[in-house]
């Protein structure tokens, strides 16, 4: 082989990556930094000290019981009931995170109002 053969293979190889290479790397990349940015995960991991220090803060009463023991929920809701598959993360947080409308005994969450005035204070 040729120093200009080989100096050809270089240059079609460089030519493959600009065009092929490069564009795909862009847009994996770009794939990857969007995933990461509106993972529902991200929510999840945003909140989780503050949650935490709420439901210890929060004095044991009906506030600590599960929203579906409260409002007696039949098992066919519980199923398709965000809060019921999150049991680590308030009901509110669990169903806010899974785009699920927020039921109207909400408002008057103790764990809700103290976490919501945590983050207004910050």
């Amino acid at each position: 082989m040729s120093a200009q053969t080989i100096q050809d293979i270089i240059v079609i190889a460089g030519m493959f990556f600009l065009r092929i290479g490069l564009p795909l790397l862009v847009v994996i990349g770009i794939g990857y930094l969007i995933q990461r940015w509106l993972e529902p995960k991200a929510v999840h991991e945003q909140f989780e000290g503050m949650v935490r220090t709420a439901q210890e803060n929060v004095a044991v009463g009906a506030a600590s019981q599960p929203c579906w023991d409260v409002k007696n929920c039949s098992p066919e809701l519980r199923a398709e009931c965000a809060a019921f598959m999150k049991t680590d993360i308030p009901c509110w947080l669990a169903r806010q995170i899974a785009g699920q409308s927020l039921p109207e005994g909400c408002s008057t969450c103790a764990v809700r109002a103290q976490i919501l005035t945590t983050r207004q204070s910050a």
